[in-house]
């Protein structure tokens, strides 16, 4: 019997939200002077930066009356800087690092702490399940919820959340077309339909076909998404959406190695040279190790007014993604001095990934002696099995190659057994939160979750799904706002929070003893204190202070993956997004993460850093429209990451780095239609650099690529 293997933790979390409120269709002003920007969008896509948000908070609210960090990334932001991953928006935040395998999904790091799966990826509020890159060509913006998250989505590490916003319907028709490419041989065409049907329907459509491309030589292959959402409004009162995704992504699968992948007697200098001398365009897999996947996600949503200031809102959502691994690797403990290691393979075919999520809220306003509440008050449940081969053959050796001259091998004999419900977390929530204004300027903030959660599996002897885990919990989020205007903020606020245990590695001791799969869950706790402001119309500036502690999971002397000690993150973070002078739009930030093991018990660890973490990182976007020529708009970017420690130890140093992009677009007139085109060309220096650690792996930053489209708005 073999378990999954390959990814991060499977944690399942429950919970969902959409900000349900039609959209305001925007139209150039007139005198404005040609500009590329999207002429008739949904609110959530306009402008480089959002006051609202709907991730962190029961319903939509303003980040200035929520007392934690929120980020928001509207969609002209993803077109200007022509996103086609995760990880090319989420470098946005000073606080996020980003994973990027060539050919799987991006996984993200916030605050140091590495994000779940199955937990903390959101859609609307609603669990996302990250083993699939998520299209962005029909999301409106991206929410960056920092710190810990339970009291708004149950069982979730203490970095935050993404979650993804959607489209929605146009209150006039809107037309959007677009051919893009890229420089490692990428191409495709996107289509954006809005409009109203009927007045009381509308509808918003996209399509893609491209194949898409990697800067790994080789690592490419088919890419189709088609999503719709129907909004219809029956009454004033009534509001109902119905929607779906479909995607279909087929590319090899780069193999990847780490800190673990060194053979005994490997030294550290030896092992640096190996990180310094690879070629990451150097594709070290096969070409029969190939990811494909196909996902299905939909929901079904509703808003009612009972009046004014009450409302019920309620989502529910599916989702469906299946994929057939079959991924070289390399295997543990084999990668030798010259470059040779062993090739391995992961078969598991036909995995699933079909959670069931939904939530409901009642959100109101009401006084009592002359003190206002803003509350909101549900309940939410997920149901979240992963399916998988228990019987897929894990680790066969297909042969010796090298990762500076790789060698084809043949894909060895391989079996699985039927595809059986392997895990399930299934979790159900009640929660209550109440804004309390005392006074115009003072603010209080209070909300409870209630969850519980089970976690079945089968990883025993016998195979059969029993329960390994059953328990419930309630975890708090406590805060206090000083609001002297509608937009400047003081703010401060403690949250408490539960993340599911990691998954302990095949590579550990105590691997499969007595059935467990996964470590205990784990409480977390963050002190947060900050402010924000719109110290220019438009742009909003932010900066917090935060201390946060979880249970640091690792590796002891013994090789026994186990709880042994204390991560603690203190940090600083600034931001500043928007426009702070006329046609200059700027995304800056930056951090300085101060990160401990404490309480360790094993003096060879305690007070390091943990791996992974760097001291800081600064970003900077900015986007000039030149006056002097119409419709012509330069920019560029510069993002820093600090050195890091590939392991707990700190015996294995990644260095820091930093990557320059640069780009132009240009709007112009042909004939009757405008077109906008654009270039990027990210890391113009060519720098060599380990982007992120996730999974154990060094995975490696892109080298200089361009990235091209010329698109057309009617």
């Amino acid at each position: 019997m073999t378990f999954l293997r390959g990814s991060a933790s499977l944690t399942s979390i429950a919970i969902g939200l959409s900000c349900f409120a039609p959209p305001v269709a925007h139209a150039q002003e007139e005198g404005d002077g040609p500009r590329d920007t999207i002429l008739v969008v949904g609110e959530r896509e306009e402008g480089y930066t959002s006051d609202a948000q709907t991730a962190g908070t029961f319903g939509e609210q303003s980040i200035y009356d929520t007392p934690f960090s929120v980020t928001v990334i509207p969609q002209e932001v993803l077109l200007d800087q022509q996103v086609r991953a995760l990880g090319d928006i989420a470098r946005n935040d000073p606080s996020t690092i980003v994973s990027t395998p060539p050919g799987f999904n991006d996984t993200i790091n916030i605050r140091g702490y590495n994000l779940d799966n199955s937990a903390s990826y959101r859609r609307e509020g609603l669990i996302f399940q990250n083993q699939v890159q998520s299209p962005f060509e029909n999301k409106a913006a991206v929410e960056i919820v920092k710190g810990p998250t339970g009291v708004r989505y149950g069982f979730t590490p203490p970095g935050g959340v993404i979650n993804y916003v959607l489209k929605r319907p146009t209150d006039t028709p809107y037309r959007f077309v677009q051919a893009f490419g890229d420089s490692n041989g990428s191409a495709g065409v996107h289509v954006d339909l809005g409009g109203r049907i009927s007045e009381d329907v509308g509808f918003r459509v996209n399509g893609v076909v491209a194949n898409e491309a990697t800067f790994v030589d080789g690592v490419s292959g088919p890419r189709y998404m088609l999503s719709a959402l129907l909004e219809w409004t029956p009454s004033d009162r009534l509001t109902l959406d119905f929607e779906g995704e479909y995607q279909y992504r087929e590319l090899e699968q780069q193999a990847a190695f780490g800190i673990g992948s060194f053979a005994d007697g490997v030294t550290v200098e030896e092992g640096q040279a190996l990180v310094d001398n690879f070629d990451p365009t150097t594709f070290i897999g096969q070409d029969w190790g190939t990811y494909p996947t196909s996902n299905f996600i939909g929901s079904i949503g509703a808003r009612y007014e009972f009046s004014d200031d009450w409302q019920l809102q309620a989502r529910v959502q599916k989702m469906r993604l299946v994929r057939d691994q079959q991924a070289a690797g390399v295997a543990f403990g084999t990668l030798q001095a010259n470059g040779d290691f062993e090739q391995d393979i992961f078969f598991d075919p036909s995995q699933v990934r079909d959670p069931l999520s939904a939530e409901a809220f009642v959100t109101g306003e009401f006084d009592t002696f002359g003190i206002r509440h803003e509350i909101a008050f549900g309940g939410a449940l997920s149901r979240n099995p992963l399916r998988f081969s228990l019987g897929g053959d894990c680790c066969l050796s297909a042969g010796t190659s090298n990762i500076f001259n790789p060698v084809d091998l043949p894909l060895p004999p391989v079996t699985a057994t039927p595809t059986v419900d392997a895990i399930r977390f299934n979790q159900d929530a009640l929660f209550v939160s109440d804004l309390i204004s005392l006074t115009d300027q003072f603010k209080l903030f209070g909300a409870v979750r209630w969850t519980r959660q089970e976690v079945q599996d089968r990883f025993n002897a016998d195979e059969e799904l029993r329960t390994t885990y059953k328990d419930d919990t309630f975890t708090p989020n406590v805060g206090i706002l000083f609001t002297p205007t509608d937009t400047l903020t003081f703010y401060a606020s403690y949250a408490e929070g539960i993340t599911q245990g990691e998954e302990i590695p095949d590579t550990a001791a105590n691997f499969g003893i007595d059935g467990d799969a996964f470590l205990p869950p784990a409480a977390t706790e963050q002190y947060e204190a900050g402010v924000k402001a719109e110290i220019f119309s438009g742009a909003i500036l932010t900066a917090a202070y935060f201390d946060i502690s979880q249970p640091l999971a690792t590796f002891d002397a013994n090789d026994v993956f186990d709880y042994i000690g204390d991560q603690d993150h203190r940090g600083l973070e600034l931001t500043l997004t928007g426009e702070v002078a006329p046609g200059l739009r700027l995304i800056a930030g930056g951090l300085l993460l101060d990160a401990e093991i404490s309480d360790a018990g094993d003096p060879a660890i305690e007070g390091n850093r943990p791996g992974g973490v760097p001291e800081y990182q600064v970003n900077l976007f900015a986007d000039y429209e030149v006056a002097a020529v119409p419709g012509l708009a330069i920019n560029g970017g510069v993002f820093l990451t600090g050195e890091r420690f590939a392991d707990e130890a700190n015996t294995f140093t990644i260095d820091g780095y930093a990557r320059v992009d640069v780009g132009v677009r240009y709007a112009f007139d042909l004939g009757d239609q405008r077109l906008t085109a654009r270039l990027n060309v990210r890391n113009v220096t060519d720098a060599d650099f380990i982007e992120g650690t996730g999974f154990g792996s060094f995975f490696f930053g892109s080298p200089r690529t361009a990235f091209f489209s010329l698109a057309s708005e009617f």
